[in-house]
This record gives C-alpha cells, sequence and structure tokens, in this order.
C-alpha cells in the first residue's frame, strides 16, 4: 500500500523535528516524519545542548541567536518547560588570540548579541576558583545557556503532531526514489511506498550512508566523540558558567543531574564510525583521566571530582564544520540537512524555519542557503574559521 505526502523527513534528530515544525507552522499540509528508533536516539538525546552565539561569521551568529531566543521564549509562547536555564558562557583564549577575539566579539554586537571582552583580572574576580594566567583573556556571554535535549525534542515532537505532522517512529527509510532528476518519494524496510515532490535527508550520522546508496558521495564523516561527567566536591558547589578553554582544549557546562559535562573543543583523533547502529556507546578510562588533568589545570578542585563515567556519542562532520543543507544540485526536490559537527541545538529552529522556507518559498530568515550550499566544497568554497579549532565557528 501506498501513501502521498507533500513533505517526507527521515531522521527524528532535533534537525528532523524542526524542519518538520517549520513545514508545519508555514502550511504544509501533509508532511510525515519518519525515524528508524526512537526520537533522538541518534545524536540529539545525547547532546549538551549548548546554546551560544560566540561565532566568527554572520549567518552563524544570526541564527544561533534567533535559536537562543526561541530556546528562551519556549515556555512562555508553548506552554512547555523544555529545561532551558540561561548560563553564562566564558569563551577562554590567550593574549596571542586577541586579534581573532576582538574581531568576532565585534561582530557579534553589531548583531545584537551581549558579549564583552574580560582580560585575567576580571576573569579572577568573575572565577575565583579558577587559575587564569596574566595573559588569558575571554569573551564573556551572559545569554547563553543550555536546555534539556529529552524534554526539548519530547517537546517539539508534540507540538509537530499538534500542527498535523505525522510522526512515526521505528520506520527505517531503505530507499529515496529519484525519476530522472527529480525526487519522487521513499521506500521504508517493510516495503511501504510514501510518494513525495519533497524528501528531506535530516538523517544525521545515517545521513551520509543513505546518500551513497544514491549514487551521492557527499563529504560526511560520522566519528565517535566521548565525554566525561564527573561530580565536583561538595564545598565546591555547582559550575556556575559554560567554559569553552583553547588552552585545555576543552569545553565544560552543569548538568540539570549537578554533574559536569566534559567534552574537547577538537574532534581530531575521534574514531570514524562506519556502522552508526554498531558503535561502543561507553566512555574510556584514558578519556576520564584526560578530561580530569585538563580540567584541574584551570579548576584545581576537580582533581578530587568524582567520577560518573560518560559516553560515547556521535557526530556528523564535514571538512569545514559546517553542515550541508538545501537541495542536493541535480535531483530537484531532495534536501540534505547534515553534517552539523556539533553545532544542532545551537541551530536547530533556525535551520527549521529556514529550510521550511526554502521548500515553500518563503523568506529564509537568519538562514543563509549559499553558506550552507551542498556543493560548496566541488566549487573550492569552504568555510573559514578564525580560531585553531573548526568546529568553533
Amino acid at each position: 500500500m501506498g501513501t502521498t505526502a507533500d513533505a517526507v523527513i527521515i531522521g527524528g534528530g532535533v534537525m528532523g523535528l524542526c524542519v518538520a515544525l517549520g513545514l508545519g507552522e508555514q502550511g504544509v499540509r501533509r508532511v510525515v516524519l519518519l525515524e528508524k528508533r526512537c526520537i533522538g536516539a541518534g545524536s540529539s538525546g545525547k547532546s549538551g545542548a549548548i546554546l551560544r552565539q560566540h561565532y566568527s561569521h554572520e549567518t552563524t551568529i544570526r541564527m544561533s541567536r534567533e535559536s537562543l531566543q526561541f530556546y528562551a521564549s519556549f515556555q512562555d509562547t508553548y506552554g512547555r518547560d523544555i529545561g532551558f536555564r540561561n548560563t553564562p558562557m566564558l569563551f577562554v583564549c590567550q593574549e596571542r588570540d586577541r586579534v581573532a577575539l576582538e574581531a568576532n566579539v565585534s561582530l557579534q554586537r553589531g548583531f545584537g548579541v551581549d558579549t564583552t571582552i574580560i582580560d585575567a583580572a576580571g576573569l579572577r574576580e568573575l572565577e575565583p576558583r579558577a587559575v587564569f594566567d596574566d595573559d588569558a583573556l575571554a569573551a564573556f556571554e551572559p545569554e547563553a545557556g543550555f536546555v534539556d535535549p529529552a524534554r526539548t525534542l519530547d517537546a517539539l515532537m508534540n507540538l509537530c503532531r499538534q500542527r498535523g505532522v505525522e510522526v512515526r517512529e521505528r520506520v527505517r527509510v531503505e530507499d529515496v526514489i529519484v525519476d530522472g532528476d527529480r525526487v519522487t518519494g521513499v521506500r521504508t524496510g517493510d516495503g511501504e511506498s510514501i510518494d513525495s515532490a519533497v524528501v528531506i535527508n535530516a538523517g544525521g550520522p545515517w545521513a551520509g550512508l543513505l546518500c551513497r546508496r544514491m549514487g551521492l558521495d557527499l563529504p560526511l564523516k560520522v566519528i565517535r566523540p566521548e565525554q566525561a561527567y564527573f561530580v565536583p566536591p561538595v564545598d565546591y558547589g555547582g559550575e556556575r558558567f559554560i567554559f569553552g578553554d583553547l588552552g585545555t582544549g576543552l569545553y565544560w557546562k552543569p548538568e540539570p543531574a549537578g554533574w559536569t559535562r566534559v567534552g574537547k573543543l577538537s574532534y581530531e583523533g575521534d574514531r570514524d564510525v562506519p556502522d552508526p547502529d554498531n558503535y561502543d556507546e561507553g566512555v574510556s578510562s584514558e578519556f576520564i583521566d584526560f578530561c580530569r588533568t585538563q580540567l584541574a589545570r584551570r579548576v584545581p578542585a576537580y582533581e578530587a571530582a568524582i567520577s560518573w563515567g560518560g559516553c560515547g556519542a556521535l557526530y556528523t562532520v564535514t571538512p569545514d564544520a559546517h553542515a550541508l543543507i538545501g537541495e542536493v544540485p541535480g535531483i530537484r526536490g531532495f534536501f540534505v540537512v547534515s553534517g552539523f559537527s556539533g553545532h544542532g541545538f545551537k541551530m536547530g529552529p533556525a535551520v527549521g524555519s529556514g529550510v521550511a522556507a526554502l521548500v515553500t518559498g518563503g523568506q529564509t530568515g537568519a538562514f543563509d542557503p549559499g553558506f550552507f550550499a551542498v556543493d560548496r566544497f566541488e566549487k573550492g568554497k569552504p568555510i573559514t574559521a578564525a580560531y585553531k579549532y573548526g568546529i568553533l565557528g
């Protein structure tokens, strides 16, 4: 038995849900979202869901700002608690990075971001529990924060359903069907065909595999970053800030349970994952030791922190650490929304409304389709970063 839809979305992570919500809110009537396991089972459910605006490009600044405002106002707008916590962020670097930092902060201010540069003395006053060398400086972003990924994904799913989106879990898409130069639908693992002139591949770690079945070799690589969790000493108290620290090579943030989540800023050295259906979801003792050692350089109290293990997650990355978003050249109606390299939650709402506008012919808002063009690597136009870690944007 076949069915018909105005749009089919593959993937039930934050991107698939945000695109589905965008289509629903822009009046697309028959939207079907297919998730091979359960909502958030890929990358999104394990996300730290950090919401920062510290980027070095106009497009990513505007999109992260639009998305932050969406999350911050979510409970007032929709009546659902998604665990939003306003937790200021410190982006710590050294004097040698001042030129890039000042340029980025100036650019961010131009688009309404509340951010300032703080020197070592100011950092010591702001966070006296940490150790800062005399040449340390940081961008301070008081508007930053995070959400609870599980609550957020559940709330987005329910919003989608309220707007008429058919969200179907445990339905695997086996093939995207193409006739000539146009997409015509999908075929599921149960043998069902869904006819549609619009198919949006937001499958995260599975997006590249599905594209390769279609003969498309897009630069989407899946890797396995690890994350460690520590319980700070009782007399230390909890974390008051989100840190991105070039000096230690780490980021860390408070978790709702009172733990501190710690990960690497760089994903160089992280293992490739050829089969995202089968990967090690644990964390190595070596990674835990590395995080404790590096974190204690900045915050000595963590030498006595209790380890609560951690997890292995999934990132879908591109050569320039920015996503591929848009219609695939040569296949009308087939869109790819993948490769967010750890930026997914920060960008989700802006991507969702922007991609929906691409489909309907509306205004894309903060989203710039040219910036994320699917064929930019073929054209030799990768996005450049202002920092040594491209993931920082």
